[in-house]
């Protein structure tokens, strides 16, 4: 939340400083003064028609539904802000994921020393690990708590 004071009496087009409390931390930003008609000519421009719509990266791979991080997913699995990675939705029954304790709301973080950004990064680096003979990958997995652990996945 911002509160600017006398706002009516700085010209449009000048640069101000605002400040900002964000989780009860205090950040000073430097803001562009503009004028509301201006803004609302803008917004018009952007409707939702024109905006493609993001869906979710959902992938299903070595047994793993897996899907790129997001707010709804942190609130959902109460995943901690410093956790960065992909989440797993779900475990196939009988693949060698289900064997290896992994849950839904864990987050894959790294696979073989590499960070995970993405969905689709996390299946480019599996299917470069099957082009280079791998047998297995080796993730870094962590909880919701941002607890770490290591799951060496079967790469069949």
């Amino acid at each position: 939340m911002a509160l600017i004071v006398g706002v009516a009496d700085t010209p449009v087009g000048k640069e101000v400083p605002v400040l900002v409390i964000r989780k009860g931390r205090e950040e000073t930003r430097s803001v562009t003064l503009g004028r509301l008609e201006d803004g609302e000519k803008q917004a018009a421009l952007t409707t939702p028609q024109n905006t493609p719509e993001t869906k979710p990266v959902i992938k299903k791979t070595l047994g793993l539904e897996l899907s790129n991080m997001s707010d709804d997913l942190r609130k959902k699995y109460k995943i901690k802000d410093t956790v960065k990675g992909i989440v797993i939705l779900g475990i196939d029954a009988g693949s060698s994921a289900a064997d290896k304790r992994l849950n839904a709301g864990d987050t894959i973080v790294e696979i073989a020393q590499e960070a995970v950004a993405s969905a689709d990064d996390f299946q480019a680096k599996i299917d470069k690990l099957k082009k280079d003979g791998r047998r297995s990958a080796l993730l870094l997995v962590a909880s919701a708590e941002g607890e770490l652990r290591f799951v060496a996945l079967a790469l069949q």
